[in-house]
């Protein structure tokens, strides 16, 4: 299957935005609690000192409970902030998702203090960061926004990563449409509402 050009991945993208949105609150809901219960009672969860988390926003899989969870076992919570004119990002530790305000494309991000500042480089080998997506596929692959963030910090974290993804939005394989790229990084784990996949 031949790479997509960038406007045909555009228009996944947009495709699957579409299906996103399409989901009905109540399913979205549901999963989503599924999913949340299912990441809190992982091992990948329960023995991470740290959970690099990203504040969801609109229909995507919802993160809040997990922030919260993690902060309520004591564990450090880290969001990441954009780092302007770059593919970067920059974690910051935080006490509450009160600690956000709206940055980059609206997203929720913690204020730029050195004082709360993890280098997610350095991390623990059992530090956890949970990874958005619009797809992803059963070997760890996922359809991102664009960006090329999360393909950059996935590039050099030393610790585990889960994506977080709806039954309805997981698939077998991206690389069949052509929308995998040699720079793409899998996550290690996919937690849907009906499973948690170990990525071989």
């Amino acid at each position: 299957m031949r790479p997509m050009g960038t406007e045909e991945k555009k228009q996944l993208r947009a495709e699957a935005r579409t299906l996103r949105e399409g989901l009905g609150a109540a399913y979205r809901a549901q999963a989503d609690a599924a999913i949340a219960a299912r990441v809190a009672a992982s091992d990948a969860f329960v023995t991470s000192p740290l959970v690099l988390a990203y504040c969801s926003l609109g229909s995507e899989v919802d993160t809040h409970v997990l922030i919260q969870e993690a902060l309520r076992r004591g564990k450090v919570v880290a969001l990441p902030r954009v780092v302007p004119g770059t593919r970067t990002m920059a974690w910051h530790a935080i006490g509450s998702l009160a600690d956000t305000a709206p940055g980059f494309a609206g997203i929720p991000e913690p204020a730029d203090d050195a004082a709360t500042r993890i280098d997610a480089d350095d991390a623990d080998a059992r530090a956890l960061a949970l990874v958005p997506g619009l797809i992803f596929d059963i070997h760890g692959f996922r359809l991102g926004y664009g960006g090329g963030f999360y393909d950059t910090f996935l590039a050099t974290f030393p610790g585990r990563s889960l994506g977080l993804i709806r039954e309805r939005q997981l698939i077998d394989d991206l690389g069949k449409y052509g929308a995998q790229e040699p720079f793409d990084r899998p996550v290690g784990l996919v937690a849907s509402e009906g499973k948690l996949l170990t990525v071989p």
